[in-house]
Formats: C-alpha cells, sequence, structure tokens
C-alpha cells in the first residue's frame, strides 16, 4: 500500500476536499468510478468529523466494495473545512486533518481505524501531525504509536 499525501491542500469545503481526495484515488486506480458518490454520501448521514485537540481530524470512508486496491490518503489542509462530528450531525468540526480510509479487506479496515483512533487520542501525536512536513514523516509518526 502506498499512502497518498497531500499538503496544504486548499478548499473551502468539506466536499471540495473529499472531491479532491477521492479524485486522486479513483485517477489512480485505487477505487471504483462510484467512490466518490458513495464517500459524499455517507459523510451527509454518518458523518466522520473527530472533535480531537488541538485540530480537528475527519475520517470518511465507505464500504470495501467500492475499493480495487487498499489505500489511505491523507491531506493536511491549508485552512480547516467544517465537518459535522462524528455521531452528532448537529455539530461542526473545523477538521484540518482528513485520513480517507480505503481497505479492501473489512478486518484491515478495523486494524488501521482503531490504530489511528489511538493516534488522534494522543496529544503529542496531534501536536506532532501539525509539524509534518512529508509523507515519510507522517508514516514515521504513526509507526511509533504503540497498539
Amino acid at each position: 500500500m502506498k499512502d497518498i499525501f497531500m499538503m496544504n491542500l486548499t478548499v473551502g469545503t468539506k466536499e471540495q476536499a473529499l472531491t479532491a481526495m477521492c479524485s486522486m484515488l479513483i485517477n489512480t486506480g485505487y477505487v471504483t468510478a462510484d467512490f466518490m458518490e458513495e464517500i459524499l454520501k455517507r459523510e451527509q448521514g454518518f458523518p466522520t468529523g473527530l472533535p480531537v485537540q488541538p485540530y480537528g481530524v475527519a475520517v470518511p470512508h465507505v464500504d470495501s466494495k467500492h475499493v480495487i486496491e487498499s489505500q489511505v490518503v491523507f491531506a493536511a489542509l491549508k485552512k480547516p473545512v467544517v465537518f459535522q462530528q462524528m455521531g452528532n450531525n448537529q455539530q461542526n468540526i473545523d477538521v484540518s486533518f482528513i485520513f480517507m480510509l480505503a481497505f479492501r479487506d473489512p478486518t484491515e479496515h478495523l486494524q488501521h481505524l482503531q490504530k489511528l483512533f489511538l493516534c488522534l487520542q494522543d496529544t503529542a501525536f496531534m501536536q506532532k501531525l501539525n509539524q509534518i512536513k512529508n509523507k515519510s514523516h507522517l508514516l514515521q509518526l504513526i509507526n511509533n504509536i504503540e497498539t
């Protein structure tokens, strides 16, 4: 799996961010053509914004049937965009970082989601996340979290 990394993504809305990220996955052949539609639809009904401190994070994902090859896309936004909070559609979250998950195997998806949630609960991780400069730095940061 070759994680896709986007620094300083400049967008005005969550839809623009999700569209840019989905487009990368579709254009590189990692997901089916309907992946974007499914991500946008899922985000409306089951939002993925997480109010972690000090930066909001979103973790959009869909069913594995839309995935051709497992992939994670990370985007650091130049300016935060508004997502709704996971589990509470009425609460807005200013999101600075997005981890879009696309996994073929549901077990693999769950394992990565659990590890990511563990990382996001670590205050030091969140502070370091804001300082990353490249993909290898991000992967090193994630791999250093104990599971």
